[in-house]
């Protein structure tokens, strides 16, 4: 037989050797107890040196392995093993089916009867995905393994890492942050202890520091002698920015951001996620009721949605008792649809948004919006709305501004100065926008080459804002009364801003946002007037910046809840 066939054939053979015994007569060779466990880089057969991630905690979609995997693409140095079960097989071939061109590199690890901090130790960076309902186990194994951990941004991980100064911590559903925690982990791990060794910051006594500059920086719950919590909805991480300016303007406020969203929606930092569904178990509920009530002083409720589980009832007036008893000072928060009634918008608004709802959405929201306002009304709890043009519906309200990171968002791209200015329009919903009404005044300006119109839909946070910093006007929503988020990250990013205002609660708010104001009916006339004096647009820009800095950095913000939290 020639050599070739030969080697074919003690390949094959080979590869009907189960790997652990394979791993097992080379250990037997070298000297080592042939049928000791082999370790986690034996069981991938990768040598020393080559960066291995690796994950024991078991395969859960709400530990956000996909990301992981996906992430390998940015690393294409480290390897990943998934240690499973045999239940956990076919979950872990569904995860390396969409790894790509890195499957190669993500090996499934048959789970020893004990994972062990031996077993693990071999490897150099342990991901931990959160689970809300599971415990802290594996992180234990992996610091006993010696591992440093990459975890997503969670007060509960981050509290239980701190005293080891082994964590490194990524923006939940962040890939990017993700292989740049990965990143950091490495490089830390291959310094020597004195290099790598982080410095302890002075707390003030039962109130763990603010972190500056990483997501979720705000104070953790302490020992009081305010202890605040804030749940569960997070939409547009609006309580996440609300954690870190109340942190920031008030050294005596622990804070707790609870978000009740299915694993796929977490987008935003928080200390703890809440897995939508399991909302309805009674051990859930119980839990979350000992925490709240047995710890939080005050608490600010988002959405009007339930905070102790959705055993009482899916808005917050069946916790409400519960939490009087408690004597938990509490306040509401509202954002938009929730306390927005269709009906009454329609009649002041001939433009109104809900004219291109849905009937069957109209009929929800409305039934919605009047149990809500009824729930302010009877509980006499104080209200906060964070667009002005919620104070025609709820006038015993008190605006508390939108926060945006207005640094993140500037850039130094001159506005107007192109012969066709870019406008940018990018709805999240198009009834909400009116995108349907004004799409063809836009798309007729553009054909005639007068604008250059883009329509982004759908795209990632991060790449929406190069492209607002990279537009001469943003056109949010006009149909709706007010300006959104959108608008105010055009302001911070030095953009002449088109959206409808409706004057009566921008007066009653004490503000006269620089937005050129149009429906879609005359925002034709309102872009060509921008276009005919652009110095005058230039300026508009400018004061734009100038008026969400006042108002939207989070401290005026924090200032509307200082009595609250007296």
């Amino acid at each position: 037989m020639s050599p070739a066939p030969v080697r074919r054939t003690v390949s094959a053979v080979r590869r009907r050797i189960p790997r652990r015994w394979r791993i097992a007569l080379r250990r037997a060779a070298a000297g080592a107890r042939p049928f000791q466990t082999p370790s986690v880089r034996e069981l991938c057969e990768l040598p020393a040196g080559t960066p291995l991630l690796v994950h024991a905690g078991g395969i859960a979609g709400d530990r956000a392995l996909d990301g992981v995997v996906r992430a390998l693409a940015r690393l294409p140095e480290f390897h990943l093993a998934l240690v499973c079960a045999e239940a956990e097989r076919a979950a872990v071939r569904e995860l390396v089916g969409r790894a790509g061109k890195a499957r190669r590199r993500v090996h499934e690890v048959p789970r020893p009867r004990a994972v062990t901090p031996g077993f693990l130790a071999s490897a150099d960076v342990a991901v931990f995905g959160f689970d809300p309902e599971g415990g802290l186990a594996s992180l234990d194994v992996y610091l006993a393994a010696g591992l440093r951990i990459v975890a997503p941004d969670n007060r509960v991980v981050r509290d239980h890492l701190a005293p080891h100064h082994v964590g490194d911590f990524y923006a939940p559903g962040s890939v990017p942050s993700f292989a740049k925690a990965v990143e950091r982990a490495w490089q830390r791990g291959t310094e020597t202890p004195a290099e790598s060794a982080e410095p302890d910051a002075p707390a003030e006594p039962g109130v763990a520091p603010v972190e500056a500059g990483t997501p979720g920086a705000w104070r953790a719950l302490g020992a009081g002698p305010v202890r605040l919590g804030l749940g569960t909805a997070n939409y547009a991480g609006q309580l996440s920015a609300l954690a870190a300016a109340i942190s920031a303007a008030r050294p005596d406020v622990g804070i707790e951001l609870v978000v009740a969203k299915p694993p796929a929606t977490y987008r935003y930092p928080a200390d703890r996620y809440l897995h939508f569904p399991a909302e309805h178990r009674l051990d859930v509920q119980m839990a979350q009721a000992r925490r709240v009530l047995g710890w939080y002083t005050h608490l600010i409720v988002d959405a009007f949605r339930p905070v102790l589980g959705r055993l009482n009832g899916d808005d917050v007036a069946g916790d409400l008792p519960a939490l009087r008893r408690a004597r938990i000072k509490v306040a509401l928060l509202a954002h938009g649809s929730e306390i927005r009634h269709p009906g009454a918008h329609l009649e002041r608004h001939a433009e109104s948004a809900f004219r291109d709802a849905p009937e069957e959405l109209r009929e929800r929201l409305t039934t919605v919006c009047e149990r809500n306002r009824r729930t302010a009304e009877e509980s006499g709890l104080p209200l906060f709305v964070t667009t002005p043009d919620l104070l025609d519906d709820v006038p015993f309200a008190t605006w508390a501004p939108l926060v945006v990171d207005v640094d993140g968002w500037a850039c130094d791209r001159q506005v107007m100065e192109r012969a066709r200015p870019v406008v940018l329009h990018a709805p999240s919903n198009r009834w909400t926008k009116g995108t349907d009404r004004l799409l063809p005044q836009l798309q007729e300006l553009h054909d005639r080459r007068i604008i250059e119109l883009r329509l982004v839909e759908g795209l990632p946070h991060r790449e929406m804002r190069r492209l607002v910093q990279d537009c001469d006007i943003v056109v949010d929503q006009l149909v709706m009364g007010s300006y959104g988020t959108f608008s105010c990250e055009g302001m911070a990013a030095g953009k002449v801003v088109v959206a409808y205002l409706s004057e009566g609660p921008h007066r009653v708010a004490g503000v006269r946002p620089p937005i050129a104001n149009a429906t879609p009916s005359t925002l034709v006339k309102t872009i060509e007037s921008l276009l005919d004096d652009r110095p005058a647009a230039v300026t508009l820009a400018a004061e734009g910046l100038r008026y969400v800095r006042d108002h939207h950095d989070g401290r005026r913000t924090a200032e509307v809840f200082d009595a609250f939290l007296r």
